[in-house]
């Protein structure tokens, strides 16, 4: 039976986590999934929040343990019937989302590749995981949606529901996302760039300050 591994960017979300590890238990309970795996990685640093790198580190974590992959936003709840079953393909799962009146947005010429999203092992491996220098606001979705188009992979989509919990928004650090913008440009643009094939998995670095297993989840709280 194939594991799932279910990895959560995080920091100063409480409240958030509280409400998202009993709701994704209970929802892959109805979906008969048994064999998974909940890490949440959680940034303890005073550095801008770096979400691809953190969700690198879980899949580190996880990677001879688990078959397939589930980044997950902590801020979306699946609603009845969102599918986490196996994905031959990288998969965006977050549709439909409350936020956007259950609509998908018009962005990124329909390559909206963000909130939750499943690789294989195989397909992450391949696009060597996410960039490691995505620092703040913006950009990493778009970047590996890009990595995965200069792989030649087939990116699928299933229509699910999830709900929005409210949160205040970050503010954006404008020099930070120029340079998330950039690498994103480069990578989808270039056709001579390898850039993202030493910038991802491959050249992952950071200090374990801490780890808590429990029942329900683990807690994996990194220095970047």
């Amino acid at each position: 039976m194939k594991k799932l591994g279910i990895i959560v960017p995080y920091r100063d979300r409480l409240e958030h986590l509280k409400k998202f590890i009993p709701h994704i238990r209970e929802h892959l309970k109805t979906q008969n999934i048994e064999n998974y795996k909940i890490v949440v990685v959680e940034q303890l640093d005073e550095q801008s929040f770096n979400r691809a790198k953190l969700m690198n580190i879980g899949y580190d974590v996880l990677k001879d343990e688990c078959d397939y992959f589930c980044f997950h936003d902590i801020d979306l709840l699946p609603e009845k019937g969102a599918d986490y079953s196996w994905v031959d393909n990288p998969t965006h799962l977050s549709q439909y989302c409350s936020q956007f009146n259950y609509r998908m947005p018009d962005y990124n010429n329909g390559k909206i590749f963000g909130g939750v999203v499943m690789f294989n092992k195989t397909d992450f491996n391949k696009v060597n995981g996410f960039s490691n220098i995505m620092w703040g606001w913006g950009g990493e979705d778009d970047e590996i949606r890009s990595r995965c188009d200069r792989e030649g992979l087939t990116v699928d989509r299933r229509p699910n529901r999830y709900t929005s919990l409210p949160h205040k928004h970050a503010k954006v650090n404008r020099d930070e996302y120029q340079n998330n913008f950039k690498e994103w440009v480069n990578i989808r643009d270039d056709e001579e760039s390898k850039d993202y094939q030493t910038n991802g998995i491959n050249s992952l670095e950071y200090k374990v300050a801490q780890i808590k297993h429990g029942l329900e989840y683990s807690l994996i709280k990194v220095i970047l």
